[in-house]
């Protein structure tokens, strides 16, 4: 008796596997073929739709960190190699271009002007755009240094800053006036900040009693000049007579050796009173914190006198200046009178 089976499992996988390699064949060839055309449709692609790059890359890292952080790192080291080579070759050109140029200084700056005109003659737009962009990489380079040149210069001369300055707010005043605008409005919170900073140190200058600032700042001029005072001044030998007159000069007054001495006496006093472990001091100790207690109490029941005394005058003149009649004079008999309402209209003590 004769049996039939079905289709083998194993051929329908041995046919897709084929169907799929044909298709990844054919598209392989479609790529080699239409290279720009497919890239440019990729490129199209991923502008319309960047959310789903973001998306697929992210998922892309996220199922193949490992492999990521390897190319990342295999990158980094590409593009450092990559820079220390570039450095060294760059090091090396301009070790030749200095050995040849101190070979032949004279020789080397005519073939630099040579080649400045011709090339000034055969593009004069685009000689001027470069000797722009290398003198602003000139400058980038060096603004740190040429800024402490300029801020010496101004040091040593600030009126010609100032004369120039003026000049140009005259000419291009509201300019000026707009830049200043709109740069504290884009940095309004530092300068408030500012404000308030300057503000607190000036009250804890006032509330300290300090003299205000008053710092200026010295030319060339003038500092040459302190430097020879000073020198002059510490380096010239001193005589005998020279230094009795200083001695006598700069010698202390007797009154403030006296308080000094006295000062000190009161300071060792105390210290050895707080050192002291006689019984009897604690009890002295504490009669002398009463009597302090006493004093201020005292002090501040005259302050409040005071206070009500300037309080009642400060009263009496406003009552009397509302006032529409007379005071009345108030007898000080122990009898009892009448009471009488005052109808005057004033305030009444």
């Amino acid at each position: 008796m004769a049996t039939s089976s079905g289709p083998d499992p194993s051929d329908a996988t041995n046919g897709e596997e084929a169907r799929r390699a044909r298709k990844r064949e054919s598209r392989r060839r479609y790529a080699e073929v239409h290279r720009e055309e497919v890239a440019e449709r990729l490129r199209a692609w991923k502008a319309a739709h960047p959310e789903k790059v973001k998306e697929y890359r992210a998922r892309f890292r996220e199922r193949h960190l490992e492999q990521v952080r390897r190319e990342n790192r295999e990158g980094e080291r590409r593009r450092a190699a990559k820079k220390r080579t570039a450095e060294a070759a760059a090091e090396r050109r301009r070790v030749r271009a200095r050995e040849r140029y101190a070979q032949d200084p004279a020789g080397n700056l005519e073939y630099q002007r040579q080649r400045r005109a011709a090339q000034r003659a055969a593009d004069p737009d685009g000689y001027r755009e470069a000797k722009r962009a290398r003198n602003k990489r000139w400058q980038d380079r060096h603004r740190e240094e040429q800024n402490a040149k300029r801020r010496e210069k101004h040091r040593d001369n600030p009126d010609a800053k100032r004369e120039s300055a003026a000049r140009y707010y005259q000419a291009h005043g509201e300019q000026v006036r707009e830049r200043r605008r709109a740069y504290y409005q884009a940095n309004r919170e530092a300068q408030l900040e500012k404000q308030r900073q300057w503000r607190a140190r000036e009250k804890r200058r006032r509330d300290a009693g300090l003299p205000p600032r008053r710092l200026h700042r010295t030319t060339a001029a003038e500092r040459a000049a302190n430097r020879g005072a000073a020198v002059e001044f510490f380096e010239r030998e001193r005589t005998a007579e020279h230094v009795a007159i200083l001695k006598e000069e700069l010698r202390t007054s007797d009154d403030v050796i006296a308080r000094w001495e006295r000062d000190s006496e009161r300071a060792r006093i105390a210290s050895a009173i707080a050192a002291d472990t006689d019984i009897t001091r604690p009890l002295t100790a504490s009669q002398m914190r009463h009597r302090e207690r006493e004093r201020a109490a005292r002090q501040k029941q005259v302050a409040r006198e005071v206070e009500e005394a300037r309080m009642d005058q400060i009263a009496r003149a406003i009552n009397d200046r509302l006032r529409t009649h007379p005071r009345p004079v108030r007898s000080h008999n122990h009898a009892p009178t009448p009471h009488i309402p005052d109808t005057s209209g004033g305030l009444s003590l």
